[in-house]
């Protein structure tokens, strides 16, 4: 059996490239820096993994090329989702502090309710004396 014919070397650089790839671009999505910033460094990420994969042979560029499409493609999917979680989290806040208003407004409300009975309870034990 030749090397070609079974391909654990290549599966294993394939893995480790996908491996780096992902590892990159959640290093680059969670560090707190500028998007500009950030598409330097995915910028820069990407020349030097080219650099380093022009050795490997055609058919292992191509399967490297499909995982690092399938990693822009998750990428982008994190992202959206990043954004709808943060569109829910604004909404929550929002949510909370129209309820927060209205408790307020309903122990106001309470507060002054009880001063008025207090006010007419007052007034009528002083009638009666």
């Amino acid at each position: 059996m030749h090397r070609d014919e079974s391909c654990p070397s290549g599966i294993a650089v394939v893995s480790f490239f996908t491996g780096a790839i992902i590892g990159a671009t959640a290093a680059l999505l969670l560090a707190p820096r500028s998007g500009r910033e950030t598409r330097e460094r995915l910028a820069e990420y990407s020349e030097e993994l080219r650099d380093k994969v022009s050795y490997l042979p055609e058919e292992l560029r191509e399967r490297g090329a499909d995982l690092a499409d399938r990693g822009r493609r998750m990428v982008e999917k994190g992202r959206d989702l990043i954004s709808r979680g943060t569109n829910m989290i604004d909404e929550g806040k929002h949510f909370l502090d129209e309820k927060k208003e209205a408790l307020n407004a309903a122990i106001e409300a309470g507060r002054e309710a009880m001063q008025r009975e207090r006010e007419a309870l007052t007034s009528s034990m002083t009638e009666d004396e």
